[in-house]
């Protein structure tokens, strides 16, 4: 029977280290897109029964943190990313990373102009 081999301490670490850069990267995603959902489902289900100015400016207050939030994952991401690129940890690419958010912010860019424009 072969035997496994015992990874060191340092090498657990490290990916545990990963891990829980990529789960704190996943909670400003949904973070994110709940502040994108609640903006939208705010302008879209409460403009007819509040002030129209007072909708948008809660609607667009929420976007605008969705995409915050979602720039602050990238952010938070590549900052770890770059402290322990240089180690021997299997890492996702930052660029993807750095394309999800951007397409997350472009989203909420989106929604944001659509909701301006259906006034």
């Amino acid at each position: 029977m072969k035997q496994l081999a015992i990874p060191d301490s340092n090498a657990l670490a490290l990916d545990r280290t990963v891990l829980a850069n990529e789960r704190t990267y996943q909670a400003w995603l949904r973070t994110g897109l709940s502040f994108l959902a609640a903006g939208i489902g705010v302008f879209k289900f409460l403009k007819t029964d509040m002030l129209l100015w007072t909708v948008t400016l809660l609607a667009s207050v929420l976007i605008v943190f969705a995409m915050l939030a979602f720039t602050q994952a990238a952010w938070r991401y590549n900052h770890l990313h770059l402290k322990i690129a240089h180690l021997d940890v299997d890492l996702r690419p930052a660029w993807q990373i750095n394309l999800l958010s951007l397409l997350l912010v472009s989203v909420s860019l989106l929604a944001f102009f659509s909701m301006i424009l259906s006034l």
